[in-house]
């Protein structure tokens, strides 16, 4: 895993990583709500059944006020909830999931049944237009007879709408855009931190570098070699005029922090006098600089007490995970740097992933012409 550069698209791809859970439950959402949206966005299929009058006993104007008042007098309402039970409050059935249409001058009613799916909406009308016809023939001779002429049909489905794997496929990029603005909010509000003018600027606080850490197994340790950007922190080390290094960070770093510390003493005992205080015995190392220097202690603390004593002597090191916000990093930088003679934060991130050993390879001490040496040597 490469360390985000500063430009945008960068950055807007490490919180892609970084939060791809968020992101992904965003294209889930979208993936799911769309479909349910296509759906209730659809036009509701209109089914209608013809009611007419096979004989009048009364005039032909009074026909139609004669069929509305029947209509909504609620029997028909009622017939249709006592059948489906599931159509809303009883007060919207008429007209949301049935209407008539009563022509005037004429013995022809339209019962028009209303629903997203054509079947249901034809079994309403078809219901709804049995219940009206009853009631129509309610009062018997002084009004005339009515029947059903023509039951209504299932409708064609309306041409132009969403089919489910459309709404899908614009749900998932809908989604995926919902996903990128939420990240994208993320970061703008922790502004995370990725490099050394990031560092400065949250801070204040010159950084020691970016170094990338070998993934291993848990307990094991990589060569230095593995670790890119471990060179630099090492001669920016050297030229601290301090004899003391205590690498501290917060609970959850420290096991990438004692990597780190374990890495930097093992390089730096290749130039100098080193005494590393740690989880493991790495000898003493010589100085080849000859600059009369005292001997360097290098320390993997768990104790911010450590980053105390002595104070004009000793150069703190925050070890910071790469994208830590900097409302964090300023806490980190209070909390645990305050009171030393230098202070610098490392940033880490996560490197290739490597075979480690129990102890640091003995090998890494016996290499005393190799390039490494060599840029650490000249701290001019």
């Amino acid at each position: 895993m490469s360390a985000p550069g500063s430009d945008a698209v960068s950055v807007m791809a490490w919180g892609v990583r970084r939060y791809g859970l968020l992101f992904c439950a965003c294209l889930l959402l979208g993936a799911v709500v769309a479909p349910i949206v296509a759906a209730r966005m659809a036009p509701p299929a209109d089914a209608d059944a013809l009611v007419i009058a096979q004989r009048l006993d009364t005039s032909l104007p009074a026909v139609p006020r004669y069929g509305e008042a029947v209509f909504d007098n609620g029997q028909v309402a009622q017939a249709l909830v006592a059948k489906f039970g599931d159509l809303g409050p009883v007060k919207d059935i008429i007209p949301d999931k049935v209407s008539l249409t009563a022509d005037a001058d004429s013995i022809v009613f339209h019962v028009t049944g209303h629903d997203r799916d054509p079947q249901r909406a034809a079994d309403i009308a078809n219901t709804a237009a049995d219940a009206f016809v009853q009631g129509l023939n309610a009062p018997g001779v002084g009004v005339g007879a009515f029947a059903l002429q023509s039951p209504a049909d299932p409708p064609a489905a309306a041409p132009g709408g969403l089919g489910r794997l459309e709404a899908v496929a614009i749900g998932i990029v809908g989604g995926i855009m919902l996903g990128l603005v939420v990240v994208f909010l993320v970061l703008l509000v922790r502004r995370p931190v990725f490099d050394a003018a990031g560092v400065e600027e949250a801070t204040g606080v010159p950084a020691l570098g970016a170094v990338r850490v070998p993934r291993t197994r848990r307990g094991l340790f990589a060569n230095p070699e593995d670790f890119s950007g471990l060179a630099p922190a090492c001669r920016r080390l050297l030229r601290l005029p301090t004899s003391t290094v205590v690498l501290h960070s917060r609970p959850r770093q420290a096991e990438v922090r004692t990597q780190v510390a374990v890495a930097l003493a093992t390089v730096l005992m290749r130039v100098r006098a080193v005494t590393f205080v740690g989880p493991v015995e790495l000898g003493d190392g010589e100085d080849r600089i000859g600059d009369g220097r005292e001997r360097l202690t290098v320390v993997d603390s768990d104790e911010p007490f450590d980053l105390m004593h002595p104070p004009e002597s000793t150069a703190a090191v925050l070890v910071v995970r790469e994208g830590i916000s900097s409302s964090d990093l300023r806490t980190a930088v209070v909390e645990h740097l305050g009171g030393s003679a230098e202070a610098r934060v490392l940033l880490v991130g996560p490197g290739r992933r490597v075979r480690g050993e129990p102890v640091p390879p003995a090998a890494a001490l016996a290499r005393p012409d190799d390039d490494l040496d060599v840029a650490l040597a000249d701290r001019r």
